[in-house]
């Protein structure tokens, strides 16, 4: 191999089942979250909101999807109009994206559709083919006539597009000097037919979703079957994976691009995890959103009829078993919390070190909540969920915090809070961390800072087993603490 040249299919090997044991790369807490998410779509079915959701998250992928591959750019607050309202070419206004509004506008239908198809496809319980994946490939590139190329010259060219079949060239792209080298012409079609029969037995063997989802993408992807469209159909059929065993369509975001990107190339080196790990953590942003729908509910007046009928459902499980359920993940979150402020203990003497020889005054201590102060903190909770962590704040069903304090001239916290996460309590609580500076102006007017320290919340089950629960929520905490340090040293 040349050393400008990347293999990205192995012309020795072509591409290669699970090398490990897929259940040493599962993520506990999907399993978990299928189940809540079953029950509460079931409470909510019938509902209007449940239904928005659904075209929302759609239209989220729709738009996310093709951003993704830089098919088109559109800014924030309108992709946000986009996914509320609909695809309309009106909220495109000028100067809010970088293609033609038509071309948008009819490719975001063309991917909202597909997705819809793939729903369709689950529906009528029909396994993945390669005529189906030739398909979907022909649905997302309907509006989409030609595709970037390069002539025999090396000049860059608009070549017509194969829709609905697999290549008839190499797609060799060159990024920063390196030459990206995907399977060959001839070898595309068995390939495909291996990877299908592939998934076919791990859906036989109970393969667990998000490590078929992100083994299906990363193969498929490796392959490149298509002239162009292969992230959108590598997406899209990753997406059924997750979809048909109750889970939420893969939903890469633009935020998400460089974890996405840097996972697939670990994928590349044979180290599939990080891509696992994303996808799990992408089922997790999905489910925080969701749990605002009975909320949502609530608050918006919905179908009576059709919210009574969910309750009548949700009924059905006996009240001892709702509390045994409450009684499980409280008890977890009360072994996290006693780890936690062990773990801010030991850190103690050392920071307290550091603060004294900043000031004389410098002092670090842990603390925990009780009955009489679990409340405390209730506005800079809800700050943190609403501006950086996107999800609802329920503090009726349960509630505590976690705090590691330090004081030198300047005062500070680094707060875990413990509470439940939207409402109805569904079995699942958050522990989300703040960092908050306490600082004093000339007139000894007190105000805080609130400084994020994570861009995910950390969600943990009644029926996921607790030790599973400390070893994620373990690998967790240590990035909060060491993002929040490293804040603490910035401030000194």
């Amino acid at each position: 191999m040349s050393a400008n040249t990347q293999h990205i299919w192995q012309p020795e090997t072509g591409i290669t089942d699970i090398e490990v044991p897929w259940q040493e790369l599962a993520d506990s807490g999907t399993s978990s979250i299928k189940g809540i998410w079953a029950e509460q779509r079931e409470r909510l079915k019938g509902t209007s909101q449940l239904t928005q959701f659904t075209e929302r998250l759609s239209r989220e992928w729709a738009i996310e999807t093709g951003i993704i591959e830089n098919l088109y750019q559109i800014e924030r607050g309108v992709t946000q109009t986009l996914i509320e309202r609909g695809f309309q070419a009106e909220f495109l206004t000028h100067g809010s994206t970088n293609k033609p509004t038509s071309y948008v506008i009819n490719l975001l239908r063309d991917q909202q559709d597909a997705l819809d198809g793939v729903f369709d496809f689950i529906a009528q319980r029909r396994n993945l083919s390669t005529s189906y994946i030739k398909e979907l490939h022909a649905a997302l590139v309907r509006s989409q006539d030609t595709t970037t190329g390069i002539d025999q010259f090396g000049n860059v060219v608009e070549l017509p597009l194969i829709k609905g079949d697999w290549k008839n060239q190499p797609n060799t792209p060159e990024r920063a000097g390196v030459r990206f080298v995907y399977c060959p012409v001839e070898h595309v079609a068995s390939e495909m037919d291996r990877l299908v029969t592939m998934h076919l037995a791990h859906l036989e063997q109970g393969v667990a979703p998000e490590v078929e989802a992100a083994w299906l993408h990363h193969r498929f992807s490796q392959i490149h079957p298509f002239q162009d469209g292969n992230g959108r159909v590598s997406r899209a059929i990753a997406s059924m994976v997750l979809v048909r065993e109750g889970l939420f369509p893969l939903v890469v975001t633009r935020d998400d691009k460089d974890k996405y990107l840097d996972a697939l190339e670990a994928a590349d080196r044979g180290n599939l995890k990080p891509l696992v790990d994303l996808f799990a953590a992408l089922q997790r942003a999905q489910f925080r959103k969701a749990t605002a729908l009975s909320e949502n509910i609530l608050s918006a007046g919905a179908d009576i009829a059709s919210v009574m009928s969910g309750l009548m459902k949700a009924a059905e499980k006996s009240r001892e078993t709702r509390e045994a359920e409450q009684r499980r993940v409280f008890q977890h979150a009360e072994t996290l919390e006693s780890e936690t402020l062990t773990f801010l203990n030991n850190l103690v003497p050392s920071l307290q070190q550091v603060l004294l020889k900043v000031s004389a005054r410098g002092s670090a201590f842990g603390s925990r909540s009780t009955p009489d102060t679990s409340h405390f903190y209730r506005g800079q909770i809800i700050e943190n969920a609403n501006k950086h962590l996107d999800y609802f704040v329920d503090t009726s069903s349960y509630k505590s915090w976690v705090a590691l304090n330090l004081v030198w001239e300047r005062r500070a916290r680094l707060v875990f809070a413990f509470h439940g996460i939207g409402r109805p309590f569904s079995g699942s609580l958050v522990c989300a961390p703040f960092f908050e500076f306490r600082d004093s102006d000339e007139e000894q007017q007190s105000h805080s800072t609130l400084v994020p320290v994570t861009d995910e919340a950390f969600v943990f089950f009644y029926n996921e087993p607790l030790a599973r629960t400390q070893e994620r929520f373990r690998t967790w905490r240590d990035k909060v603490v060491a993002v929040a340090l490293k804040q603490l040293g910035e401030s000194l």
